[in-house]
């Protein structure tokens, strides 16, 4: 298998992810967190500094020209290929960056994402379940047409957050709701909140659920 740093096509590995917060190689515990569309690095590191967390290291991978694929989430994959296909692989190349320094153990790495990001977030668990200390879905549902999403692969327990806005204009209420539910039978331990925000953005109550998943995590190990 080709490595993702080896994706000479691949534009999402152009830039190297900005890192923030604690030191990778002395931080208990890693949060690789994914932005939307047409935002970067700096919506998540916002995230990151409202979260005030001095104990976490954040990895935050930057999407080529501010999009991580350009159709919408609900238009059939393949229309969205290769590059959905190539930010999978910056995703798993912002995992493997935080797992690095210390050999640390996916279980001590949380993953989140916003709108877009959340979408993308909510597809590599799907697709590749793994036993990450938490995943954060703020805004987002699973790629495809309504009712030929991916049943997501066992997750056996992980936490997930979800948050979403029953005014969002980008991702229906109902959606966020059935890519949960999804989850939820895999077995995720999960959590969904409601918002009444009118602007899609991430909201100070889902930094908060934000939070309560990191802190729950650390508080674990």
């Amino acid at each position: 298998m080709t490595h993702p740093r080896q994706q000479p096509d691949n534009p999402h590995l152009a830039e190297q992810p900005v890192l923030a917060g604690a030191p990778l190689d002395d931080a208990p515990l890693a949060a690789v967190l994914v932005h939307g569309r047409e935002q970067g690095p700096e919506v998540m590191l916002d995230v990151a500094e409202r979260l005030a967390l001095d104990d976490v290291a954040y990895v935050l991978p930057a999407a080529a020209g501010r999009s991580w694929y350009p159709a919408r989430y609900f238009d059939p994959v393949s229309d969205n290929e290769p590059h959905v296909s190539w930010s999978l692989a910056a995703l798993e190349a912002a995992i493997a960056l935080a797992r690095t320094p210390a050999a640390r153990p996916l279980n001590r790495i949380v993953f989140g994402g916003f709108s877009q990001g959340a979408c993308l977030v909510a597809e590599l668990v799907a697709r590749r379940p793994r036993p990450f200390a938490g995943v954060a879905v703020l805004t987002g549902t699973l790629l495809g047409p309504d009712g030929q999403e991916a049943e997501p692969g066992a997750v056996d327990g992980v936490p997930m957050f979800f948050a979403s806005s029953r005014h969002d204009e980008w991702v229906p209420l109902a959606r966020a709701r059935s890519t949960a539910e999804a989850f939820r039978r895999a077995g995720a331990r999960l959590e969904f909140e409601v918002y009444d925000d009118r602007e899609h953005h991430v909201s100070d109550r889902a930094v908060d659920g934000l939070r309560r998943l990191i802190t729950s995590a650390l508080a674990d190990r």
